[in-house]
């Protein structure tokens, strides 16, 4: 735990999405939000059907979803938000041409009803 879903439109240009994942991993750790790296799973998905507003002007997306178990304070949420929508504007290359909304969304998961279980490589 957590869970990031990273998504964005295909339109972005030269967005390397495995170094964005890595540096949102990074700042999770960093940031004393998990106890060991190992903790956080991302994933990211390009989107190729997909529109903004109304399609009539060149825009583009890039929204992680954080999953986070229940318990944080609003407070640590919103500094999590702060902080991982300040790692993706960090890494989204200049665009030319298209405007791109970033964005994070924090949703809590509830710990009664979470399961994991880690099984080890033999």
């Amino acid at each position: 735990m957590p869970h990031i879903h990273l998504e964005y439109s295909d339109n972005l240009q030269n967005l390397q999405p495995e170094k964005v994942l890595k540096a949102i991993n990074l700042c999770m750790f960093d940031g004393g939000y998990v106890s060991a790296a190992s903790d956080v799973k991302s994933r990211a998905v390009a989107q190729s059907v997909y529109m903004v507003g109304l399609g009539e002007e060149p825009q583009a997306y890039l929204h992680a979803k954080v999953s986070l178990l229940s318990g944080r304070s609003n407070e640590m949420k919103q500094q999590i938000s702060q902080q991982i929508l300040q790692v993706l504007q960090q890494n989204l290359p200049a665009q030319t041409g298209l405007t791109v909304q970033v964005c994070v969304e924090i949703i809590e998961m509830p710990k009664e009803s979470y399961s994991k279980a880690v099984i080890t490589a033999r």
